[in-house]
This record gives C-alpha cells, structure tokens and sequence, in this order.
C-alpha cells in the first residue's frame, strides 16, 4: 500500500489518494481520503480490502508515520497479518505499490478537467478498473481474472468479436502453420551400417 500524498484539495475536501496493490496479480483499489491518519488508513483498508478478500497474509508499506503507527500495528496483530516496512533507502521493496502510483496519478491527470484538479474525487477510483482489466504483459492475463477467475463483462464485448472467435481463429492459424511446416520436413533415414558424425563435447 502507498499514498499519494498532499494534492490540492478536492471539491470533498480530500487531499489523499490510498492505493492498495496486491503483490501476486498486481490488481489495484485506490481509495480517496481526507487525511493520512492511522484511523483513516484502517478505515479504508477494512471497506477496500478486508470486506472483499478478508485478511492480508502481509502489509507491505514505506515508513510513513501513519502506516507505522502503534494504532495501524494493533489492528494487523488482531487480524493477524504481518506488517512489513520497507527501508527508507530501498524503495524499490514496494515497487509494485510505486508503480501503480506513478501510473495512477498519470491517469488522473488525463481525465481530471478541472485546471487545479478538484474534481479528482470522480474520477479517482475509476482508472482501476481499467488498470485492473488490461492485459498484464507479464503474467499474460488481465489483473482482474488472476484475483476474480473471470473476466468482467464490458461494453467492448458488443464492439469487437467474442474471445471464443478469436481463439478458434487462432487455433486454425497455428495449425495451418504446423501443417505447412510438417509438409515441407522431409525425414533423414539412418540405416544400420550408414556413416554418421559424432559430436563429443
């Protein structure tokens, strides 16, 4: 979990913007908040996170005072969730919360109208769902399907072909393909007595 902290307050009077990542899928909640308090930080991780997926495993988090508050440790110890810190000179240990705040604020300013961006507040948590439902480069599916199991139904469903036509079309080319390439093989009988080469390495 990160903050993206102290921007210009919101017409709500929200100056804080938490964003939780999950470190297995990389599936992103960002949350809106008025302050960086350990109360708040509690607050909104048991609406955002507990109430949808129950307890953490571990708490990955940069030392801000708010994250290490005695308040926000006694709440991990009594779900019973490790609480783990990242160094101040190692910020790179909480590299996927990083991320999604650098690509986070990089959306909010393409979809936020307002010249001091006080209407954030609407549209602060949508771009996770674009996030989440993106096809991950890496992990070669969409976030969402790694924590959910399924894809979410979309407008873009009406526009573009189903998936299952895609992936008939897919399987025909790969198989033309396999089938041209076996064409062409011819095979190279070795019959008992023929010279042949031997490598020893």
């Amino acid at each position: 979990m990160d903050h993206i902290p102290s921007l210009p307050r919101s017409f709500n009077d929200n100056t804080e913007l938490l964003i939780f990542a999950d470190l297995f899928s990389g599936y992103v909640i960002a949350k809106v908040s008025a302050s960086r308090s350990a109360q708040t930080i509690t607050e909104t991780y048991e609406e955002c996170v507990f109430r949808r997926f129950g307890v953490s495993e571990v708490v990955r988090h940069d030392q801000e005072p708010g994250f290490m508050s005695d308040f926000f440790k006694y709440f991990n110890k009594i779900l019973g969730q490790r609480q783990r810190a990242t160094m101040a000179y190692r910020p790179q240990a909480n590299g996927s919360a990083e991320r999604m705040v650098q690509t986070t604020t990089r959306v909010l300013k393409m979809y936020v109208q307002d010249l001091d961006q006080r209407d954030r507040d609407e549209y602060a948590e949508r771009p996770t769902f674009a996030i989440n439902t993106a096809r991950d480069r890496i992990r070669g599916e969409t976030l969402f399907y790694m924590i959910h199991g399924w894809d979410p139904r979309s407008t873009l469903e009406a526009v573009i072909p189903a998936r299952e036509q895609i992936n008939q079309r897919l399987r025909e080319a790969i198989a033309d393909r396999a089938k041209t390439h076996n064409d062409l093989i011819r095979p190279h009988p070795v019959e008992a007595g023929s010279r042949v080469w031997l490598y020893l390495d």
